[in-house]
């Protein structure tokens, strides 16, 4: 585990560029294009933006909930930033909204974090020679990983599915009936650990890779 430990360190510092631009790339790219398809699928512009007081908000949690069990879920839902689109003809109510929720928001930055560690250790098997997978195999992984994480992070309202951000959500968007998608939400802890223990595992199968063709190499 050392051994691993050390080739990621030294992929992560010889490509460094790559590792910053791919797993802030990620990040930026899911949060804008997640706000961009929202737009475009209601043909809407959001009509108002709130940044709200958290602090203030869980403090306010922590002394109206007795139980600190019962208080840590409600924090953890708590929006830091909402836009969306609030419809006139029904008195101001947001038709649909799209906030950002830190744990969720830490999911998308740890995604990007693994896609980074992927590539710098791509980059560091091709400039070494090192033997690489070429089946299109491996690259499907990723992209079921990155799917299964890039759903199930998404923080979206629409009142015609629900009141409360969900990822079920994102589905009915896209035409799934809202009964359907509400009776697949409780799959979403699945999906998000699997996709990334799925891309965990990718990483293995490239350390171990790298390190078995490192011995093969000293030993000749």
């Amino acid at each position: 585990m050392k051994n691993y430990l050390s080739l990621v360190a030294l992929a992560c510092k010889k490509y460094w560029v790559s590792l910053l631009l791919v797993s802030v790339g990620f990040t930026v790219v899911y949060y804008a294009g997640l706000l961009m398809l929202t737009m475009i699928r209601f043909a809407e512009v959001p009509n108002y933006i709130e940044f709200y007081d958290v602090f203030k908000i869980y403090g306010l949690i922590l002394e109206g909930t007795p139980s600190l069990i019962d208080a840590i879920p409600i924090i953890i839902d708590e929006a830091w930033f909402e836009t969306g689109y609030k419809n006139p003809a029904y008195y101001g109510v947001a038709t649909w909204s799209y906030m950002l929720i830190p744990p969720k928001m830490i999911l998308v930055f740890l995604m990007g974090g693994l896609l980074g560690i992927f590539t710098v250790l791509r980059k560091h098997q091709k400039n070494t020679n090192c033997n690489m997978k070429k089946d299109k195999g491996l690259f499907v992984a990723v992209g079921i990983s990155s799917t299964f994480i890039s759903l199930t992070s998404a923080t979206l309202t629409w009142v015609v599915c629900c009141a409360t951000p969900s990822w079920v959500v994102a589905l009915a968007m896209l035409g799934m009936s809202a009964s359907l998608a509400l009776w697949l939400e409780p799959l979403g802890t699945i999906m998000t650990i699997s996709g990334l223990a799925l891309m965990l595992w990718i990483i293995y199968s490239q350390l171990k890779s790298i390190s078995k063709f490192n011995n093969k190499e000293s030993y000749n």
